[in-house]
């Protein structure tokens, strides 16, 4: 190898038989068209220590899959400080409920509309649905902050409004990405914060129109 490394054909026998630091060397066999894996793998057992057998498709499936459970695990727990943390910021159960309500529902939505279009659920559609549930959580307390005030409603669901629309551009846009990565984060997202706004927007409760009329009757009150 030494002799061979400045030549053209160094850089693919580099790549042949790395330097592990190993007292042995190493070499690496990519194989194709393999027909029979199970006699490959039964070859390669009877070698004992000399051969390695490593299936790049099944280690990448079993990272995948180990990389699906931590993030499920994660949203279970992330889940149970979101409802903590915003009961210690809203205190009222009827307050609590509009603000995650829309958030649990939508996510479900979003997971049953995707298998509804056959879409088969990875990573990356995980870690989107985790990007959309916290813009919806921002419509939900945006939308309880403003009350049942009709001014303050209106000037809330125009701000979001106007966020939904520059966020739904932009991740619609990578929907219809030809990278299958950037296509399941933006239509995943794209889904996820359309049906959060609508959920929030529809639990905000009705403005209160009648309240303005109260200190005026209060006053011609005998």
């Amino acid at each position: 190898p030494e002799d061979l490394r400045d030549t053209p054909i160094g850089a693919r026998l580099a790549s042949l038989l790395p330097d592990t630091g190993a007292a042995r060397p190493v070499a690496l066999v990519a194989l194709a068209g393999v027909q029979d894996p199970a006699a490959l793998a039964d070859f390669a057992a009877a070698q004992g220590e000399d051969i390695h057998l490593l299936d790049l498709k099944q280690a990448a499936e079993s990272l995948a899959q180990a990389y699906r459970e931590r993030v499920l695990r994660a949203l279970g727990i992330a889940v149970l400080v979101l409802v903590a943390v915003v009961w210690l910021a809203l205190r009222r159960p009827a307050r609590m409920l509009r603000v995650l309500a829309p958030v649990l529902l939508g996510g479900l939505l979003l997971l049953a509309l995707l298998h509804a279009l056959g879409v088969a659920l990875n990573l990356f559609h995980l870690v989107a649905l985790v990007l959309a549930a916290g813009l919806g959580l921002d419509y939900a307390l945006f939308f309880e902050r403003a009350g049942r005030d009709a001014r303050e409603q209106r000037r809330t669901l125009h701000a979001i409004g106007l966020c939904l629309l520059s966020t739904g551009l932009v991740f619609g846009l990578l929907a219809t990405a030809g990278i299958p990565v950037l296509r399941a984060i933006g239509l995943t997202v794209a889904l996820g914060i359309a049906i959060n706004f609508l959920l929030a927007a529809m639990m905000a409760g009705e403005p209160a129109h009648a309240s303005a009329n109260e200190p005026a009757n209060e006053s011609a009150t005998p």
